[in-house]
């Protein structure tokens, strides 16, 4: 915006002003009204945005334990794309976890009913450039966690970190099952940080430092784990805490599905999983 602030006043013909800053600009955008905005786009430019298109989808696997021989380590599994509002589950796919592995799975549902045009949260195992970019190219969001699966990357964010003010802080407390937990979320503004060039088609913008502090009620003994997502979103800071806690709804779903579906009691395997899918 600063290096093209002449051309842009030029071209809109408004009154030249201070341009805003880079840190400035994600405050401003998270004020803005989303059904305004459709409304706008929607009567100047005939564009019109589902329900969908805001709407946050939890992508995870879990392996049915039941499948598994006594003479393997994995079995068939399952992958799901299951919506953190509703629980509702858009796509899923399976694969042999003797054989294959989750992540090609992955990429090929983003490819499926739009998935990768959608907002998208992953865990640490899908924070790869070649499964990112295929979200950013698409126009979609992702939330995605960084373990130490990325040495380099990690290192460069624990830096940026370090040396840098947060953007915005959030946290919440939550007390059940005997224990309370309160959970810290700090934003930082990654999008100029130096980084290896196969990231760059993925957009990175943000990274979150989620700091999660339990106490045992009972026993009073405390902990404390630390994690990393990263966002080619701008802004919306409570969303993304919130997108956060709610990738786990897929979780939930897999318990329902073991407890009730009773998958994890399977025992056949004269036709894959993911066999049975692509038939």
């Amino acid at each position: 915006m600063k290096n093209h602030y002449e051309k842009l006043v030029e071209a809109l013909g408004v009154e030249k002003k201070r341009a805003v800053s880079r840190s400035q600009l994600p405050i401003i955008l998270e004020k803005v009204s989303a059904e305004v905005f459709d409304r706008l786009l929607s009567e100047n430019y005939g564009i019109e945005l589902n329900f969908r298109e805001r709407e946050w989808f939890a992508v995870d696997g879990k392996e049915l334990r039941g499948s598994i021989l006594s003479v393997e380590k994995r079995g068939e599994a399952v992958v799901l794309a299951v919506s953190q509002g509703s629980g509702e589950t858009l796509v899923q796919g399976y694969y042999c976890g003797e054989k294959e592995s989750e992540v090609p799975i992955v990429r090929l549902l983003l490819q499926t009913d739009d998935l990768s045009k959608q907002k998208v949260s992953l865990d640490a195992l899908h924070c790869k450039p070649k499964t990112l970019e295929i979200i950013a190219q698409s126009k979609g969001s992702y939330l995605v966690g960084l373990k130490k699966n990325q040495k380099q990357l990690a290192k460069q964010i624990s830096r940026t970190v370090e040396n840098q003010a947060s953007l915005f802080r959030d946290s919440e407390i939550e007390k059940g099952h005997g224990r309370i937990e309160e959970r810290s979320y700090e934003f930082y503004d990654i999008l100029e940080m130096q980084k290896e060039e196969k990231w760059n088609s993925c957009k990175l913008k943000t990274v979150i430092r989620v700091v999660r502090e339990t106490e045992e009620v009972r026993s009073g003994k405390r902990s404390q784990q630390e994690a990393f997502y990263l966002t080619n979103e701008v802004g919306n800071y409570e969303e993304l805490s919130r997108a956060i806690r709610g990738h786990w709804k897929v979780e939930t779903n897999n318990h329902i599905r073991d407890v009730s579906l009773k998958e994890d009691k399977l025992r056949s395997k004269k036709r894959s999983c993911k066999e049975l899918w692509q038939a």
